[in-house]
């Protein structure tokens, strides 16, 4: 599976053509069930994105990336040689909770690789970005960390 462009996938109004668009890009063997309310919060997350950031476009994420035989799911994985950058995609309201437990779990399984973590989360109909601590504490994230880290080499 390869990583696709975000940027590129979220052009796009229909969502049977972005399934095929996400295949195609992506090299997966089958099509994704692509849910509308992800793509809603995955245009919203590229909207702000854009808003803190020039180059959104060349920015590369496995998209709903899934661990063999776990089933676990990752919404957005951007993948570097030095870090990993998870961000979960919510659209309506969730628990600090909740969010908390799914990154830490998230992070369990990408520790794997043997890089540091980063793991986000973005609720599009509050327009919230929180993030996971080292001390597994969630708190408010801000754009421009979020950007400074999918820019880091």
């Amino acid at each position: 599976m390869k990583s696709i462009s975000i940027y590129a996938v979220t052009r796009n109004q229909n969502i049977g053509q972005l399934q095929k668009l996400e295949r195609q890009l992506s090299g997966r063997e089958y099509f994704l069930k692509m849910r509308t309310w992800e793509l809603e919060s995955m245009r919203s997350l590229v909207r702000e994105l854009e808003a803190h950031m020039d180059e959104v476009y060349a920015l590369r994420f496995f998209y709903s990336f899934q661990i063999p035989r776990l089933g676990k799911e990752f919404d957005l994985l951007q993948i570097k040689e030095e870090q990993i950058l998870n961000i979960e995609l919510k659209s309506g309201q969730v628990s600090d909770e909740a969010i908390r437990k799914q990154l830490i779990q998230n992070r369990y399984y990408l520790a794997a690789l043997g890089k540091p973590i980063r793991s986000y989360t973005y609720i599009s109909s509050q327009n919230r970005l929180v993030r996971l601590t080292n001390h597994d504490r969630i708190v408010e994230a801000d754009w421009e960390q979020l950007c400074r880290d999918l820019q880091q080499e």
